[in-house]
């Protein structure tokens, strides 16, 4: 068991050897980068793009990109973003990337709510379970939320009522951004951008989608970041 540790240790330092790849921020290492999957695809809209090994332009330069190559974002919390392209993971600034809504990859366009939502869309499908919090194995609407923002040190009662109190509010779903809580009689909900929410729903629907975030009347919107 320790010899196959040690080959395994041995390995995820040869792949950072082998594809030069800088520290993501909470991400330590080639295993854990394909883990997180904070999934936003971009294009390139520079004529030429250097990707680094750390967030300066006077970083050694890991790859150099052409207009409309496309590349993933792995983080984004300031003006430098964590992509990662052919296998190799870097930084570059981000606002030489462009996303899919035509925006361009800036601290202020993949927010922490974003990153939120892309979390809590890895597990659409799951099952629905009264009480319960495993965002695996089953969880109600508002274990769902609270598992979510746990996950990005955030501690959240497990109860729909008192979520109508965390954070601070929003006045309407008009002035509603990715990653905030939609709390409604009875259910919870995270607000997905484009009308959409995403939700331990029932029984039936397990975690799902839905189109039109007032599909129910809304108590309260309230945000967390």
């Amino acid at each position: 068991m320790l010899n196959r540790m040690k080959r395994v240790a041995a390995g995820l330092l040869t792949a950072v050897f082998l594809f030069n790849i800088a520290p993501v921020s909470g991400v330590n290492n080639v295993a854990q980068v394909e883990a997180a999957k904070l999934v936003t695809k971009g294009k390139v809209n520079s004529s030429i793009l250097n990707i680094r090994t750390r967030k300066s332009t006077k970083a050694k330069k890991i790859t150099t990109l052409k207009r409309g190559a496309k590349v993933t974002l792995l983080s984004n919390n300031s003006k430098w973003v964590a992509v990662k392209v052919k296998g190799k993971v870097g930084y570059t600034q981000g606002k030489y990337i462009t996303i899919a809504n035509g925006a361009t990859a800036s601290a202020t366009t993949m927010s922490k709510g974003q990153s939120v939502v892309n979390y809590a869309k890895r597990f659409l499908g799951n099952p629905y379970r009264w009480g319960g919090t495993s965002l695996t194995h089953g969880a109600d609407c508002s274990g769902f939320v609270m598992s979510v923002y746990r996950h990005f040190g955030k501690s959240l009662p497990h109860s729909s009522y008192a979520q109508r109190n965390v954070g601070r509010r929003v006045r309407s779903l008009s002035k509603a951004k990715p990653g905030d809580i939609i709390c409604y009689s009875g259910h919870v909900a995270i607000y997905m951008g484009n009308n959409r929410v995403i939700h331990a729903s029932n029984p039936r629907d397990g975690i799902k989608i839905t189109k039109g975030a007032a599909y129910r009347s809304i108590v309260t919107i309230r945000r967390i970041f």
